[in-house]
């Protein structure tokens, strides 16, 4: 009997301390594997993926936004109109449009434009090339004496500007040949915007020689001293006359059309060769010049002018008064009636009033159909 349960005692300790089971426990079943689940069958890819819907905007949190309330357009002002008189003060004419600095030639150092032209009394010019100009005095072409003169814009640098200028006269006769070669520059600055000064001097050689016989010219060239014309006495001299002569003038300009021009030249050097003494015809100044042989005080061969310079879309007028040594020179330099037409500004200026015109219409005929619907009411 102790040894039964001795034997039992012993075992029990021998499955703690081990985990083997005991030989007579049943043998534990492992639990069934899950069944392996079949691959489904490949499906190919589409051939263009299907686009991205964007994700729909989720609206913030918050209070629903209040509806404005309807406007009440009962009470409301109409748009205030131009009138036609209203519509003139738009239009670009030369008062309402900006001045032009470069648009005086005769006096300053700027040129026609490339296919402008300039028809005056005394001279025709024309814009022969981009910053060259040529012209002839179509008055004396008719009586006989060819002649042409020009001028070339040589540099432009900000408000500088410089040009050289030459004129050519000559009189051809049967027993006589008179000459006239005229050469120079001329600089035009622009201190500030509508103010603008130009500054020159001229190189001038008049050349007669041969058997002078008065009373084979026209009376029309000593118009101003009839005493001249005919006299037997002015026969058989040969005159050579070299001066220089110094020019300043100054321009301001208030828009396209209005400025005021102030001029002044003089001879102040010459020279003199004669075979004899010769009478030289009173225009001026010359014959003060001619009278003597070096330097020639400014009061003696001087003119000086002040005007009122027009310039409306193609005519143009210089009107003013002036002083001189001789009477009445200062009419040539003060006054000046010419027209102009062409050249790329003045393309640019008739866009712009027919732009207007065509505006202007259509502006009018609203005006008209509102006045109307007013007048129904």
């Amino acid at each position: 009997m102790w040894i039964l349960i001795a034997k039992l005692a012993l075992a029990e300790d021998s499955a703690e301390g081990s985990a083997t089971p005991p030989a007579d426990a049943p043998a534990e079943t492992p639990p069934e594997a899950p069944p392996a689940e079949t691959p489904p069958p490949e499906t190919p890819p589409p051939e263009t993926p299907p686009p991205e819907t964007p994700p729909a905007e989720v609206p913030p949190a918050g209070p629903p936004a209040e509806t404005a309330p309807p406007l009440d357009l009962t009470e409301a002002e109409a748009a205030p109109t131009v009138s036609k008189k209203q519509l003139r003060l738009f239009k670009p004419s030369p008062y309402h449009l900006p001045a032009n600095p470069r648009q005086q030639i005769d006096f300053t150092a700027y040129t026609l434009e490339f296919g402008e032209v300039k028809l005056g009394i005394a001279s025709m010019t024309v814009g022969l090339l981009p910053h060259v100009q040529v012209g002839t005095s179509v008055p004396l072409d008719v009586l006989g004496i060819p002649n042409v003169h020009g001028k070339v814009h040589v540099t432009e640098s900000g408000p500088w500007d410089i040009a050289a200028l030459g004129q050519y006269y000559v009189l051809p006769r049967k027993d006589f040949s008179g000459r006239y070669i005229g050469a120079g520059g001329i600089v035009s600055i622009q201190p500030v915007e509508p103010w603008s000064i130009h500054l020159g001097g001229t190189w001038n050689n008049w050349n007669v020689a041969g058997d002078i016989q008065l009373d084979n010219l026209s009376q029309l060239l000593w118009f101003l001293d009839e005493s001249a014309y005919g006299n037997a006495d002015h026969a058989d001299n040969i005159l050579d006359v070299t001066t220089i002569s110094v020019r300043a003038a100054t321009d301001i300009r208030f828009n396209r059309r209005d400025s005021i021009v102030l001029q002044g030249e003089a001879i102040v050097y010459s020279t003199v060769n004669t075979s004899d003494e010769l009478f030289v015809p009173t225009f001026l100044g010359l014959e003060e010049a001619l009278e003597r042989d070096g330097a020639v005080p400014i009061t003696e061969a001087g003119v000086a002018s002040i005007a009122w310079q027009f310039a409306w879309e193609h005519y143009e007028l210089r009107l003013g008064g002036g002083i001189s040594s001789v009477p009445g020179a200062w009419l040539l330099q003060s006054t000046e009636l010419s027209y102009r037409f062409g050249g790329k500004t003045r393309l640019k200026e008739r866009r712009m009033r027919q732009t207007w015109e065509k505006n202007s219409d259509e502006l009018k005929q609203g005006l008209d159909q509102a006045d109307d619907q007013k007048k129904k009411k």
